[in-house]
């Protein structure tokens, strides 16, 4: 059986990334260059998937328009588009901007903390604490704190979000919590899981292919992560692709600045078809799967 007719009708795929360095160029302080991938682009038949969430690139700086644009595109399959901006909310950031935002289709702020080795990496108490001033700033809107960072940190940081995190903000965790293969037996895993449990926290089954990479076994590799996962809280499941799929942070270590900002890089042929079916076997209760791709992220991002 096909992926796509795998999933149901009114799907979303909460993670997809578009690149258009033609119509708006990269930071000059970016960390690579992908080559373009458009929204138009985007493989409505392989995933099914007839709503996307566009999740703004660091590569693609602080600004907004490159978000708005796809936001705003009338050339797409999709029935709803959906976004996650990477802006820096400062004390000028007037409340009318962020509803400008909002009427547009934005749903949230990304933040992604992995630095593969490019800057410094911040520690959990940091990032804690820019969640908690995000999330200040954006709750009356019930927007998205979307964070890319590893299972320790948010073991780390699990207290200070049960005491302080405005419940009206989603607060959502990229790529099964950063959690790679051989970790779902760690205290860290099992703190990270009580705040899916708890329903602190959204996660995006999503990534598969950035967690096992290099490891024995493939996406068979991460059945016992996704699986408790789903078993934590089966209300705060997210299906994302991860398209274009940029290449891994890993693949970069030792590149120079100047190599950064010239090596165009091509996207990695990953089999997202094969990630679907798997889901599926590893979710066989058709209400959790339904869950999985209609019902939560209709809450989270409709």
């Amino acid at each position: 059986m096909a992926p796509n007719s795998l999933v149901p009708a009114n799907a979303w795929d909460t993670h997809i990334h578009v690149f258009d360095p033609d119509n708006f160029p990269y930071s000059p302080k970016r960390s690579y260059t992908p080559k373009p991938a458009l929204i138009t682009e985007y493989p409505f038949s392989t995933t099914g998937c007839k709503n996307i969430v566009v999740v703004q690139a660091t590569v693609q700086g602080h600004s907004p328009n490159p978000l708005l644009a796809d936001l705003g595109n009338k050339s797409t399959q999709a029935t709803n588009i959906r976004g996650l901006c990477t802006i820096e909310l400062s004390p000028e950031t007037s409340d009318a901007e962020l509803d400008t935002l909002h009427a547009a289709g934005v749903r949230g702020i990304r933040m992604s903390t992995m630095t593969w080795g490019h800057g410094t990496q911040a520690e959990a108490f940091e990032i804690a604490e820019k969640i908690l001033a995000v999330a200040e700033r954006v709750a009356r809107l019930a927007w998205v704190v979307d964070v890319f960072t590893d299972v320790k940190t948010w073991a780390a940081m699990a207290d200070l979000i049960r005491r302080e995190l405005d419940m009206r903000v989603k607060l959502v965790a990229d790529h099964c919590g950063g959690t790679y293969p051989g970790q779902e037996e760690t205290e860290d895993f099992e703190k990270f899981l009580q705040l899916v449990r708890e329903g602190f926290l959204f996660v995006k089954l999503s990534g598969f292919d950035r967690m096992y990479a290099g490891r024995e076994g493939g996406m068979a590799a991460m059945e016992p992560i996704v699986k408790a996962i789903v078993e934590a809280n089966p209300k705060r499941i997210l299906y994302g692709s991860d398209w274009p799929h940029t290449q891994l942070g890993v693949s970069r270590k030792g590149k120079s600045d100047d190599q950064r900002l010239k090596d165009v890089e091509d996207f990695r042929d990953v089999d997202d078809e094969m990630h679907i079916r798997t889901l599926r076997g590893w979710i066989p209760d058709d209400e959790t799967w339904q869950n999985l791709w209609v019902n939560n992220p209709k809450q989270v991002f409709e």
